[in-house]
């Protein structure tokens, strides 16, 4: 019935309050798991990035794409992306993930995206024969759920494939 669980997960509670579940699912039916990183890139013709200054302290700097950075803040040539910076860390944190279910006998895939993860989500279940998507909630409600929005609302909401939600322990 489940041969293919997507875990999107963002690095928050609600998405760590899902994995025992995925364990589980995995285990009944024998699944793999593809857990899902997506990083939102930045808008715009800027890039924000990260450098270091001469004394080692971490600065941001916003800079046209069309042109070599120029600083204002004492940033210097060879400045990081930071969606690569955001990138590689959802590398390395999905890489954690996987090494753990696999130690419970797990089958896993890592991926990393770049886009709107709701849209990202839906298109990575439906490119990839997905039969369930298991994601975390926070469980908001009034002003707070509307204000901050939820990418597990747009996923139920827009995906084809089920989704199963999980609210986070609070």
């Amino acid at each position: 019935m489940y041969d293919n669980i997507l875990y999107p997960t963002d690095g928050s509670e609600a998405a760590e309050s899902v994995m025992d579940h995925v364990r589980t699912l995995s285990e009944t039916y024998d699944a793999t798991i593809h857990i899902l990183y997506v990083v939102t890139p930045d808008s715009g013709d800027a890039s924000l990035t990260l450098d270091k200054d001469e004394q080692g302290n971490w600065r941001t700097g916003m800079f046209k794409r069309q042109s070599e950075p120029v600083s204002t803040s004492g940033m210097a040539k060879g400045s990081v992306d930071v969606n690569e910076v955001l990138r590689a860390e959802g590398e390395g944190y999905t890489q954690a993930i996987a090494d753990e279910l696999e130690d419970d006998g797990c089958e896993t895939v890592c991926v990393t995206r770049e886009g709107k993860p709701d849209g990202e989500i839906i298109t990575y279940a439906d490119e990839n024969d997905i039969n369930m998507i298991a994601m975390g909630t926070h469980g908001r409600s009034g002003v707070e759920h509307a204000f901050l929005g939820s990418v597990t609302e747009k996923v139920v909401r827009k995906s084809a494939t089920p989704v199963l939600t999980i609210r986070q322990d609070n």
